[in-house]
């Protein structure tokens, strides 16, 4: 029978907890109403994350770091270059994440003048998630630049 690998929570890395949960999170905040709009008033219907390309763009790059953590986390050899090169790629898609969502957030739909879109407090807390995302991939970067020292010499002394 094979070993699993040991998932406890205290033998993950900080980055793995910060992008497991904050992934987890704006996923779901993605299914929520984004958007708002109204007409003299009177609302007239909402969008969630997931609205234009932007936001198709922003659930892919999500559900990539998600795929790439839950990889981590079970132990699957991904041959992928080296682990630094994948710790790369994980950082810069938490950051692409993060000034994706801030433009899905700030170019908000399209709607003739005469109807009001606005945002609701979802698309704040998707903004904050990808930060807290961002910074998981920060931290996940900096274990990339992590290099085990060189070899010490037999003795200690220096080598002749």
């Amino acid at each position: 029978m094979a070993e699993r690998p040991n998932m406890g929570w205290n033998t993950m890395s900080t980055a793995t907890k910060i992008l497991l949960i904050g992934g987890l999170l704006f996923f779901i905040v993605l299914f929520l109403p984004w958007y708002s709009c109204s007409l003299a008033g009177i609302g007239c219907g909402t969008a969630s994350g997931w609205h234009g390309a932007l936001g198709v763009l922003v659930g892919i790059i999500v559900i990539l770091i998600l795929v790439m953590e839950v990889l981590v986390v079970l132990g699957v050899p991904v041959n992928m270059g080296t682990p630094a090169m994948r710790n790369q790629i994980e950082g810069v898609l938490a950051m692409v994440l993060l000034v994706l969502t801030f433009l899905h957030v700030l170019l908000k739909p399209s709607a003739p003048s005469i109807v009001h879109v606005g945002w609701e407090i979802w698309a704040w807390i998707g903004l904050i998630l990808s930060a807290v995302i961002a910074y998981g991939g920060y931290m996940r970067w900096q274990e990339a630049k992590v290099t085990t020292p060189p070899p010490t010499t037999p003795g200690g002394g220096f080598a002749t």
